[in-house]
C-alpha cells in the first residue's frame, strides 16, 4: 500500500462519512486488476447536486492504482451511503434497504440475467456491484459514465425513443422475474414485500402525512381544481390505507386473493435518475439503457412498475397522449419474452395490463404526487430529504416550491383530470 500521505482522503465535502478510507478498496482493486499493487490517489466527493438524488447519499470515489509494472492506472465507482436524516435512517435500517439492493445486485440481477441469456437473450441490467471489507452500510458500484452512460434531463422528461428504451428493459427484467418464481419458487420476502410491511406502517404515514397540508393548498390553486380537488383531499388523506390494501394482496404470507393474477419482480422505483443511457459518439444514435438503484423492488403487479415510470418520467407530450400507445408496445414486448422464456402459465393480454392498471391505479396519484414533484423542480439548495419530509419553515417552502411551480403544475393540471376520468382517485 501507499504511504499514508497519499492515501488520505481528499474530502471536498461534509457529507462524506469518516469512515470511508483508502485501504478499504484494496481488494476490490485486486478483484478488478489482478496486477494490483498500491494505491496513489484516493479521493471522495458528493457525486449529485442537490435534488437530483433523495433516497440516499451518492458518492464519488475517484482512484489512481499504481500496477506491478509500475504503471498507473485510474478507477472510478459510485457509493451509495445512509442518510444522516433521523426517520429515514429508521425507515431503511427497519426494511433493510441497504441489504436488499445488494441482495438484488449479488443475486437477483445475475440469475435474471442467465435466465434471457440460456434463452438466447443476452442482456445486462445494470453496473457491477463490489464489497467493501466493512460492516459499514454502503452499496459500491462501478461508474457507469466512465463507461459512456448519463442520465438524461429529468426536468424535460423523455422522449419516445428513449420511453421505448426503458419499457423494453423493463419487459425484459418482468418477464425473467416472473419466469425465475417458476423455476425457483418465491422471492424471499426482503424482495417481496417491498417498502409496505405491516412494521413501516407508522413511518409511511408520516413521510406521507408530512406532504399533505402543502399539497392540497398549492392543489386548491390549480385552475381546474374543483373537477377533482373533494376526491383528491379524501384521497390524500387515506393513500397510505389505499396502497397498503393493494400491496398486501401479494405478501407471501397473504390470504392468496391474487394468487392467479400474473406478478413480477418490480424495480419500484424507475424514474429517469435512476435509468442510464449509453449513446453513440459519432451519430447520438440511444445504444444500451441500464436501470439503477434496486433498493425498493416488490413482487406484485407490473401496473406499479408502469405507472410509476410513464407519468414521473416521460415528457408532458407523450405521458398522456401516448399512454395507451406505451402500454401495448410494453405487452407487446412482454408477452414476446415470456414466449421465448417458455413461460409455463397463462401469458397476460393487452387486456390483462389495462385491468392491472385500473386495479392499481393508486400508484399513479402516488407517482405523481410523491415522486414526479421533486423530478419536476428546479435545482436547489433546499432540495433535500430534510425538507421533503419535514414540516419545518424550510420544509415548508420547498414543497410550496415543489407542488407550485409552473413545470409541475402544467403536468398536475392534465394528469389529475385524466386520473379523475379513470376512476383512478376514487377511494
Amino acid at each position: 500500500m501507499a504511504d499514508d500521505n497519499k492515501n488520505n482522503n481528499n474530502v471536498l465535502d461534509p457529507i462524506v462519512p469518516l469512515w470511508i478510507k483508502a485501504e478499504l478498496f484494496e481488494d476490490v482493486l485486486r478483484e478488478i486488476d489482478p496486477n494490483f499493487l498500491s494505491i496513489e490517489k484516493f479521493e471522495v466527493n458528493g457525486a449529485l447536486s442537490p435534488g437530483e438524488n433523495y433516497a440516499s447519499i451518492m458518492l464519488k470515489v475517484d482512484i489512481v492504482m499504481k500496477l506491478q509494472d509500475g504503471s498507473n492506472k485510474s478507477q472510478s465507482f459510485m457509493l451509495k451511503v445512509l442518510h444522516d436524516n433521523e426517520l429515514f435512517r429508521e425507515l431503511i435500517q427497519t426494511y433493510n434497504m441497504f441489504d436488499v439492493e445488494s441482495g438484488i445486485y449479488g443475486d437477483v440481477v445475475p440469475e435474471l440475467e442467465q435466465i434471457l441469456a440460456d434463452a438466447g437473450i443476452n442482456v445486462r441490467f445494470g453496473p457491477k456491484s463490489y464489497r467493501l471489507a466493512t460492516d459499514e452500510t454502503h452499496i459500491l458500484l462501478e461508474n457507469l459514465k466512465d463507461l459512456g452512460f448519463r442520465n438524461a434531463n429529468r426536468l424535460e422528461g423523455l422522449d419516445m425513443a428513449h420511453s421505448k428504451s426503458v419499457l423494453n428493459k423493463l419487459a425484459l427484467w418482468h418477464a425473467a422475474s416472473a419466469v425465475r418464481v417458476q423455476q425457483k419458487g418465491l422471492y424471499p420476502d426482503i424482495y417481496s414485500a417491498g417498502y409496505f410491511r405491516h412494521e413501516c406502517y407508522d413511518m409511511m404515514k408520516e413521510m406521507f402525512d408530512s406532504s399533505t397540508k402543502m399539497l392540497l393548498e398549492c392543489i386548491r390553486e390549480y385552475s381546474n381544481s374543483d373537477l377533482y380537488y373533494e376526491k383528491v383531499v379524501k384521497l390524500q388523506h387515506q393513500v397510505t390505507d389505499e396502497l397498503y390494501k393493494v400491496t398486501q394482496n401479494f405478501t407471501n404470507d397473504g390470504d392468496g386473493e391474487e394468487e392467479d393474477e400474473f406478478r413480477v419482480l418490480n424495480h419500484g422505483d424507475v424514474w429517469s435518475n435512476n435509468i442510464m443511457f449509453k449513446y453513440d459518439e459519432k451519430s447520438g444514435e440511444l445504444l444500451e439503457t441500464y436501470l439503477v438503484d434496486y433498493q425498493l423492488p416488490s413482487y406484485s403487479s407490473p401496473a406499479q412498475d408502469i405507472l410509476y415510470f410513464i407519468l414521473t418520467s416521460c415528457k408532458y407530450e407523450i405521458k398522456l397522449q401516448e399512454f395507451d400507445y406505451m402500454i401495448a408496445y410494453y405487452h407487446k414486448l412482454l408477452a414476446e419474452n415470456l414466449r421465448l422464456l417458455k413461460y409455463p402459465k397463462k401469458i397476460p393480454s393487452l387486456r390483462d395490463i389495462h385491468c392491472m392498471i385500473f386495479k392499481y391505479g393508486i400508484w399513479g396519484y402516488v407517482s405523481i404526487t410523491n415522486v414526479m414533484a421533486p423530478v419536476l423542480c428546479e435545482p436547489s439548495d433546499n432540495a433535500n430529504l430534510d425538507n421533503f419530509i419535514s414540516e419545518t419553515d424550510d420544509g415548508l417552502a420547498f414543497k410550496r416550491q415543489m407542488y407550485s411551480n409552473a413545470r409541475y403544475r402544467k403536468h398536475m393540471e392534465a394528469i389529475l383530470p385524466w386520473l379523475l376520468n379513470r376512476g383512478l382517485l376514487d377511494c
